[in-house]
C-alpha cells in the first residue's frame, strides 16, 4: 500500500477542501508536515484511521464537522464533512470517501448524518468499478488490527515494549509474515475433522458412539472455557487503558508528579528483575533435568573404586605384559630372547601359561578410563553444586528484590491514597481498583488455564481410545479415514506452522538487532523471547530499565524491522503459499519528541530506510536541527498546517487549520 494523497474537508479542525499529496519518489520518499501544537497533526494522522475503518481516536469524536464551517451554515442548508483517500495496492488504484452530512434545520438544529463510504478502483483499461464490500477489501489490504503499527503516536510508541503487549506483537507478525493462513488452515481443517465425526458417531456402535459424544462434550466444554479466558483478557486490555488514563493524569498534577515518576521507575526495575529471576529459575530447571543425576553418582563411584582397588580385574594379571603381546610372540614363532618356539617346546608352554595370567590392552584400557572418567564424574558434580548455589543465591536475591520493590511500589501508592488534595488521592483510589480488578481477573485467567489443560489430557485419552476401535462397516471406516487424514493433516500443518514461526522469529531478531544497533548509541542488545516480549539487555547480559526515548526507540526498531521483512517477502522472486509480506507506508506523529538530540540525529538519518514511504508529521521545534539537516536531502514532499487560534484572532473566532505547501 502506496499512499498518493489524502483530502481533508470540514473534517474537524480543517476548514474547507484541504489536500496534502504524499512522496512516492525512491531517492525521496519522505513527506514532511509541519504543524504546532494544537494545529490539527494529531486529528491529520486520525483522519488516515477514520476514512479506513470508521474509528476516530479523538476528544468528542462525534463532532466530525468543522465548526467555522458550521458557523457559515444558513438554515436548511447542509454540507458535506469527509475524509477521501488514495491510494496504490496490488497493482490497483484505489479512492476512499467515508463521509457525512451535515444540515442545519430551520428551526436551527444542527443534525448530523449517518457516515456514509464510497470506495473503488480503476481497473487495468482505466474504467471505475464500485466495491460493494469495502470493509473486506480494505482490510485485505491493511488489517485493522494492524493499523497503529503504520498510523502512530511517536510520543506514545513506546507502549509496546512495556509488559502485556506481547499479544499484540505476536498478532502483528503473524498476520504480516503469513502465519495466519496456517492458523486459519488448521481451523478449518478441525471443522472438518468434526464433521467426520459426527458422521462416524450416527454410523458407529453404542460404544463408538458413547465415545465421541464424550469427546464432544470434551472439546465443547474446552472452548467455552476458551471464550472465557478471550472475555477475561479483552477485559484487561480495557483496564489496562482506564489505569493508564489515570496514571497520566497522575504526571500531570503537580503534587503526584514526582511520585507517579517515582512509581513507574520501580515498576521498570520490577519487571527487569522479575525477567531476570524468570531465567534464573529457567537455568535452574535445565541444569537440573541435564545434571541433576550427578548428585547421586557417589554411592556408585565409591562402589567401583572399592572393588577395581581390592578385587578388581586388574589384581588378577600379571602387570606390565598384555595378552596381545604374547599372542604376537606365538605367531611370529619367536621369543624376545632370540629363541624359536616351537609346538611342545617349553617355550611356547610357558608363553601359553604367562598369557593366561594377562589380560589384553582393551581391558586395561577400559579399566583405567573408568578410574579417570570417575574423576571427571566426581569435578562435574562439585561444578554442578557450585552452579546450583550459584543460582539459589541469585534466586534468593531476587526474589528479595521483588519483595522490595512491591513495597516501595505499595508504598508509594499509599502516599498517593493519603494526599491532601482530594483529586490525587481520587485518582490513586480508582487506581488501586482498577488494579486490583485486573489481579482478580488474572487469578481467574490462571484457573481457566489449568481446567483447558485438564481437558486437553482427557481429550488425548479419549482419541487414543478411539483410535483402538475396531470399525467394520465400509462407511464407518471410510468416515474414520477422512477424520484420520484430518488429523494427520493438522498435526503436519501445526509442525510446519511451528517450524515456519521459528524462522519469522530468527529473521527478526536478526533485522530487529540491525536497526536497533544503528538507531541507539548505547551497546545494548535486543531480543524477541519466546513469548513475543521485546526485551533489551546491557553489555553483561542483564536486563535493563529503558528511559522513554530509549523504549521509543525500540518500538520504533520493531515496527521497522517488520515493514522491512514484510516488504522483503513481497518482492521475493519466487514465493511459497505462506510468503504474504506487503508494501506498507509509515505515518508517524512527533517521532522525535522523547528522544535527546544525539538520538533524534540517529533515527532521522535511518528513518527513510524503514518503509518505501514514510510521512512525518512534525512541530517546528522537532523539526529544526538535526532532524532537518539529516532528512531534508530526502524530502519529497513538504507542507505546513496554518492554525488559526481564535483567542488571538477576534475576526474569526472559530479554530480551524489550513493547508498550505511549502515549495
Amino acid at each position: 500500500m502506496l499512499l498518493k494523497k489524502i483530502v481533508l474537508n470540514n473534517f474537524r479542525q480543517y476548514y474547507g477542501y484541504q489536500e496534502l499529496e504524499f512522496s512516492q519518489l525512491q531517492n525521496k520518499n519522505v513527506t514532511v508536515v509541519h504543524g504546532e501544537n494544537g494545529s490539527g497533526k494529531t486529528a491529520l494522522l486520525h483522519s488516515f484511521g477514520w476514512c479506513l475503518y470508521g474509528d476516530l481516536n479523538l476528544p468528542n469524536p462525534e463532532n466530525i464537522c468543522n465548526e467555522h464551517a458550521l458557523s457559515n451554515l444558513q438554515k436548511d442548508q447542509s454540507i458535506e464533512s469527509y475524509v477521501e483517500l488514495h491510494f496504490e495496492a496490488f497493482s490497483k488504484k484505489y479512492s476512499l470517501k467515508r463521509f457525512i452530512v451535515v444540515e442545519r434545520t430551520n428551526d436551527d438544529r444542527i443534525l448530523y448524518g449517518e457516515p456514509q463510504v464510497s470506495m473503488q478502483f480503476i481497473g487495468h483499461e482505466g474504467q471505475s468499478e464500485r466495491i460493494e464490500n469495502y470493509t473486506e477489501e480494505i482490510n485485505r489490504i491493511l488489517p485493522k488490527d494492524l493499523r497503529t503499527y503504520f498510523f502512530f503516536d511517536g510520543e506514545r510508541i513506546d507502549n509496546l515494549t512495556k509488559s502485556g503487549n506481547n499479544e499484540d506483537i505476536e498478532k502483528a507478525i503473524k498476520s504480516m509474515m503469513g502465519l495466519e493462513i496456517l492458523e486459519r488452515s488448521i481451523r478449518h481443517t478441525d471443522q472438518a475433522r468434526k464433521r467426520f465425526r459426527e458422521e462416524l458417531k450416527e454410523l458407529g456402535d453404542a460404544k463408538t458412539q458413547e465415545v465421541y459424544s464424550e469427546l464432544e462434550k470434551l472439546e465443547q466444554e474446552r472452548d467455552t472455557y476458551i471464550e472465557k479466558r478471550q472475555i477475561k483478557q479483552d477485559n484487561i486490555k480495557v483496564l489496562d487503558k482506564q489505569i493508564e488514563e489515570r496514571e497520566i493524569r497522575l504526571t500531570q498534577l503537580e503534587g503526584a508528579k514526582k511520585l507517579q515518576e517515582l512509581r513507574e521507575s520501580k515498576r521498570e526495575e520490577l519487571y527487569q528483575a522479575e525477567s531476570r529471576l524468570k531465567e534464573i529459575e529457567k537455568e535452574l530447571v535445565n541444569t537440573m533435568s541435564k545434571q541433576g543425576y550427578l548428585a547421586f553418582t557417589s554411592p556408585i563411584m565409591e562402589k567401583a573404586d572399592e572393588i577395581l582397588d581390592s578385587n578388581g580385574p586388574e589384581e588378577q594379571f600379571v602387570k606390565g605384559i598384555t595378552k596381545d603381546f604374547i599372542d604376537k610372540l606365538i605367531q611370529d614363532g619367536k621369543c624376545i630372547c632370540g629363541e624359536e618356539i616351537k609346538e611342545d617346546s617349553i617355550h611356547l608352554n610357558h608363553l601359553q601359561e604367562l598369557a593366561q595370567a594377562t589380560t589384553s590392552n582393551q581391558l586395561i584400557n577400559t579399566v583405567n578410563y573408568f578410574k579417570q572418567n570417575g574423576r571427571t564424574v566426581e569435578e562435574r558434580k562439585e561444578n554442578l553444586f557450585k552452579n546450583l548455589d550459584r543460582l539459589k543465591k541469585a534466586q534468593s536475591s531476587e526474589s528479595t528484590n521483588i519483595r522490595l520493590l512491591n513495597e516501595k511500589i505499595q508504598e508509594i501508592s499509599t502516599q498517593l491514597s493519603e494526599h491532601t488534595t482530594e483529586d490525587i488521592a481520587a485518582l490513586e483510589e480508582r487506581r488501586k481498583e482498577l488494579s486490583n480488578q485486573k489481579d482478580k481477573i488474572n487469578q481467574d485467567i490462571g484457573s481457566i488455564n489449568g481446567n483447558i489443560e485438564r481437558l486437553d489430557e482427557e481429550i488425548v485419552e479419549l482419541e487414543n481410545e478411539q483410535k483402538k476401535m475396531e470399525l467394520k462397516e465400509t462407511k464407518s471406516n471410510l468416515a474414520q479415514k477422512r477424520m484420520q487424514t484430518c488429523r494427520n493433516l493438522i498435526d503436519v500443518m501445526e509442525n510446519i506452522l511451528e517450524i515456519r514461526e521459528t524462522i519469522v522469529k530468527e529473521q527478526l531478531q536478526d533485522r530487529i538487532s540491525k536497526v536497533y544497533s544503528q538507531f541507539l548509541r548505547k551497546n545494548y542488545s535486543i531480543n524477541l523471547s519466546e513469548d513475543y516480549m521485546l526485551n533489551v539487555f546491557n553489555e553483561k547480559g542483564n536486563p535493563v530499565a529503558m528511559s522513554q526515548g530509549e523504549r521509543q526507540i525500540t518500538s520504533l526498531s520493531f515496527i521497522g524491522a517488520i515493514v522491512d521483512i514484510a516488504r522483503e517477502t513481497f518482492n521475493k522472486e519466487t514465493q511459497n503459499a505462506f510468503d504474504e509480506g506487503g508494501i506498507y507506508p509509515l505515518v508517524m506523529d512527533s517521532p522525535f519528541g522523547a528522544l535527546d538530540s544525539d538520538h533524534r540525529e540517529r533515527v532521522a538519518k535511518g528513518i527513510y530506510k524503514l518503509a518505501d514511504q514514510v510521512i512525518v508529521i512534525v512541530s517546528t521545534s522537532q523539526w529544526e536541527g538535526e532532524v532537518e539537516e539529516q532528512m531534508k536531502s530526502l524530502v519529497g514532499k513538504e507542507y505546513k498546517l496554518e492554525y488559526n487560534d481564535p483567542r488571538y484572532n477576534k475576526d474569526k473566532p472559530y479554530e480551524y487549520t489550513n493547508v498550505k505547501e511549502v515549495n
